[in-house]
């Protein structure tokens, strides 16, 4: 690069002075004093430049910038060189930009003040027409996924300061990336002008005013993407010092100008993910000398895979959190319980006088704390009789450490007019929570806990039934609902007759999935008996049957992104390893098997996912050719 020469030839004048300015991750920028004036120059990264598309977007950007400055928004746009935003010089292109006065703000300079001019500023940039600039929406579908084992393979991976990290974490990246992709593509509709970029580097601050720079990402986008990744930029969480405070500041005062109401903020949360991996895979390519062989640009990459890795480690786990902030900013109004909790706390003693706090509402049960007390109100009639059901499980039993006390239950109506209870509150995280941070030994023992909580209800003598008739009219619905052909409908009956003839029955939790078990560090809680009922014993691990291929199915918002294939691939056999009933129980592993290809076939039945059903065909098939081994 050449600027002397450049602002020469241009009639930008003789230069006096050049300083680099700090920050661009991917472009140089320069102060640059002439003897006509101050300006900042943007030397354009030659590898983003050789891109087909990249001449066309930074021309899009500066009309998108142009526009916001007609429009009253504060903003640096590049200058206008002979009819061009963009400047070829010696095969290096360049942007010319009046310099601005100013400053950026460190998270440390940032207040709820400026927060609220920035979500204020955002908000008038997504009211911006694209029309009025010729724009078309820019719906983009992703599917891809990464070969992140190939940078194992690179001949610079092994000096890397990130080797370990990368190596710790990558196994997981492409789970999560592929739900992520599908959530993307899930909010893709909503269109609007985006800066797409607008964290604080890219704001300059003039008394407390912000002026917006750098439009080079600014085009067609979604506007919830952009406006959560930006409350996450201005709240410290790029650099660990994430405050709520700031962030909702953001929220509030963009909802003063924009709705935030109606739209699925979870898979705009997850979909968010899409860049950070991209990202990772960009700097992973540039720092192994994929991409560029530039000394300098290879450190810069370096470090930027290293603070991703942790960016998307913390991401992950802020997913709960942010999704619960911007759900009550967002909720409508729901019918209030708390006159209906209020007589419960009149009536009982153990809670007389006590306050109350609202847990979770809207399902089928409304749930309040009260001191070391939950209690759990069914104030959907529709689920009673479940809610009873749980009611007589805590009744029998009682004696069970691994499962909450109950101290009232209440089902006559004559204190509310709904069905309630009140049991003990258990303290810790939930498994799917802590299961991916724990070794093998770890999990293990939580294993053998999680069978010390089972066996006494599953050993209790019940009253058996015809199981398999069960399973063969559960698999003619499923033949209807899912269009099974002939073979398959009659593989899996013939293996119903075969495994299923002989049931080991006893009383099973019947909806066993890690987001009901608490864990403190030292005990162990299942919650939730209202799906209970009388079953062969294995029944109860059907859940755990998909965990090695969907384990996140049934995590929680808070830990769906959490639960990876990876992490539960030996689950099933710790269970027939410390559970010597079930391993003893006949064609265990195939039941198992069954179980799982029938709950592979309720979610392609919901879903129409096509990679369910090659999965139910790969079962079927390996079970078939196991016993025809066995045969041989």
């Amino acid at each position: 690069m050449n600027i002397e020469k450049f602002c020469e030839k241009y009639d930008f004048g003789k230069v006096i002075n050049i300083t680099k300015i700090s920050g661009g991750l991917m472009h140089k920028m320069f102060k640059v004093e002439t003897d006509k004036g101050i300006y900042c120059v943007k030397v354009l990264n030659p590898e983003v430049m050789s891109r087909k598309e990249a001449y066309g977007n930074f021309v899009v950007s500066e009309s998108v910038s142009n526009l916001a400055k007609k429009n009253g928004i504060p903003v640096s746009s590049a200058l206008d060189i002979d009819g061009n935003y963009l400047t070829k010089l010696d095969d290096m292109y360049y942007m010319v930009f009046d310099y601005v006065e100013g400053k950026t703000l460190k998270d440390d300079e940032i207040t709820v003040e400026h927060c609220k001019k920035i979500g204020n500023v955002l908000a008038h940039i997504h009211s911006l027409d694209y029309k009025e600039i010729g724009l078309e929406p820019n719906v983009v579908e992703y599917k891809r996924l990464y070969d992140w084992e190939s940078y194992i393979n690179n001949p610079n991976f092994s000096k890397m300061p990130y080797k370990n990290v990368f190596l710790k974490n990558y196994k997981k990246y492409n789970s999560m990336l592929k739900r992520a992709n599908q959530r993307f593509n899930a909010t893709n509709n909503n269109q609007t002008i985006c800066h797409s970029d607008m964290d604080p580097k890219n704001v300059m601050w003039n008394n407390d005013n912000p002026i917006i720079i750098d439009w080079e990402c600014a085009g067609v986008a979604n506007p919830e993407r952009e406006l959560l990744e930006d409350a996450l930029c201005w709240s410290g969480f790029l650099s660990n010092n994430f405050s709520e405070e700031k962030f909702i500041a953001i929220f509030k005062e963009y909802s003063k100008y924009r709705n935030i109401e109606d739209i699925e903020w979870y898979d705009v949360i997850c979909g968010n993910l899409v860049g950070r991996f991209g990202w990772l895979k960009y700097n992973l390519e540039r720092s192994l000398g994929i991409v560029s062989n530039d000394e300098e640009e290879m450190k810069l990459a370096e470090n930027e895979v290293v603070k991703t890795i942790d960016e998307i480690n913390r991401y992950l786990d802020l997913i709960g959190d942010m999704y619960d902030i911007i759900t009550k900013l967002t909720i409508k109004e729901t019918e209030n319980y708390d006159s209906v909790m209020q007589q419960i706390v009149d009536s009982n003693e153990i809670l007389k006088g006590k306050q109350f706090r609202l847990i979770t509402a809207g399902f089928t049960n409304t749930i309040y704390s009260v001191d070391n007390y939950i209690i759990r109100i069914c104030t959907d009639s529709k689920n009673e009789e479940r809610f009873e059901n749980e009611i007589n499980f805590y009744k029998e039993n009682k004696d069970n450490n691994g499962i909450p006390k109950l101290y009232v239950s209440d089902t006559t109506k004559n204190v509310v007019p709904y069905y309630y209870e009140v049991i003990e509150k258990v303290s810790g995280k939930t498994l799917y929570e802590l299961w991916y941070r724990l070794s093998d030994i770890e999990r293990r023992k939580i294993v053998i806990q999680i069978i010390d909580i089972l066996k006494p209800f599953h050993s209790k003598e019940v009253k058996g039934y015809e199981f398999l008739e069960i399973l063969k009219t559960k698999i003619l619905y499923l033949k209807d609902k899912c269009n099974l052909d002939d073979e398959l409908f009659n593989d899996l009956i013939d293996m119903c007759y075969k495994y299923f003839k002989e049931n080991t029955f006893g009383l099973i939790h019947g909806d066993l999935h890690f987001d009901n078990f608490m864990f403190d560090g030292t005990k162990l809680h299942l919650l939730d008996f209202e799906r209970c009922m009388v079953a062969p014993i294995d029944y109860e691990f059907r859940i755990f049957s998909k965990y090695d291929t969907q384990p996140y199915l049934w995590a929680s918002a808070k830990t769906d992104m959490l639960a990876v294939e990876s992490d539960y691939q030996n689950l099933i056999s710790m269970f027939l390893e410390n559970y010597k009933e079930l391993n003893e129980i006949p064609y265990i592993n195939e039941r198992l098997v069954f179980y799982s290809i029938i709950e592979s076939l309720e979610n392609y039945k919901n879903t129409k996912d096509e990679e369910r059903m090659q999965e139910v065909r790969e079962k079927v098939k390996k079970l078939k050719l196991d016993e025809t081994r066995k045969v041989k």
